[in-house]
């Protein structure tokens, strides 16, 4: 069973969490992205970053009482259960969010965006630090008249949506609701955090750096990670030390994977998405 993420995050995790919007370091913030959602986000991950984080900004229909109120009902359910209540995490609101957005522009409901990306590579996106076992989306589109309660209902009405709500496994969760056109697009976003990079990786990074990370339980070890090719699925650097060497990208986009030891097992763990460049 993967283990919960109950040690205290240093102050600079969670200033880098508190920020929400503003958390991507580097490029990103070099200049303004517009946002234009009527063909879906950019591809690379810098560019999809960077627009999905300005139409964000710039929307004006996110229902934030509604997202607060479900993440009330979950927590609510998940005592009620003898279960953890989840933390609400500022990035994965984000990923919530953009995905939210999407649909309401484009309008479909689907785990998968129109590209085919689905909440993992969205939380690998916006979630800058974490270091995540288990994963999960629930989605619903709902009559803009619901209260929160019905809202909830409805997400229960998929199984597979009422057992994410009921996951031992998630730790965190983040938020998405846009009214438009008398809709609600919800979208619920959750993730077991196993660890925490002690500096957020950058969207956009060059040369090489150190690879610092916490680990939710004492007794687990790095082993290895790896740089895996977003589109190919090919490894293109790893190592066992804890420095990583972006310049080895060439520019690829790549998604970071961290080997993990605990006693006689050991298991992989999902680190952000990074555009690496000489």
């Amino acid at each position: 069973m993967l283990q919960k993420y109950d040690t205290v995050k240093s102050s600079t995790l969670l200033a880098v969490e508190a920020v929400g919007g503003a958390l991507f370091a580097g490029s990103v913030h070099a200049s303004e992205s517009d946002c234009n959602l009527g063909n879906g986000y950019d591809l690379g991950v810098s560019a999809y970053v960077a627009e999905a984080e300005t139409c964000i900004r710039q929307a004006d229909n996110f229902e934030a009482t509604i997202s607060a109120g479900l993440f009330d009902a979950i927590n609510q359910e998940r005592v009620a259960n003898g279960l953890a209540p989840l933390n609400r995490r500022a990035s994965l609101d984000m990923a919530a969010k953009s995905h939210a957005l999407d649909m309401s522009v484009r309008i479909y409901a689907d785990h998968l965006d129109q590209e085919g990306r689905d909440h993992l590579h969205r939380i690998r996106a916006f979630a800058r630090t974490m270091l995540v076992g288990a994963s999960g989306s629930n989605i619903t589109v709902s009559k803009s008249a619901a209260d929160v309660s019905e809202v909830h209902a409805k997400i229960k009405q998929d199984a597979f949506s009422a057992e994410n709500i009921l996951r031992d496994s998630f730790t965190d969760v983040g938020i998405g609701v846009v009214e438009e056109a008398g809709l609600y697009y919800v979208v619920e976003v959750f993730a077991g955090a196993e660890g925490d990079l002690k500096q957020a990786l950058p969207v956009t990074a060059t040369g090489s750096a150190p690879l610092r990370m916490e680990f939710a339980n004492r007794n687990q070890r790095l082993v290895a990670w790896g740089l895996t090719d977003s589109t190919s699925g090919e490894v293109l650097v790893r190592g066992s030390l804890p420095r990583v060497r972006y310049s080895s990208l060439d520019g690829a986009d790549a998604s970071l994977s961290v080997g993990v030891g605990q006693g006689n097992r050991s298991y992989v763990l999902k680190g952000p998405l990074v555009n690496g460049q000489n």
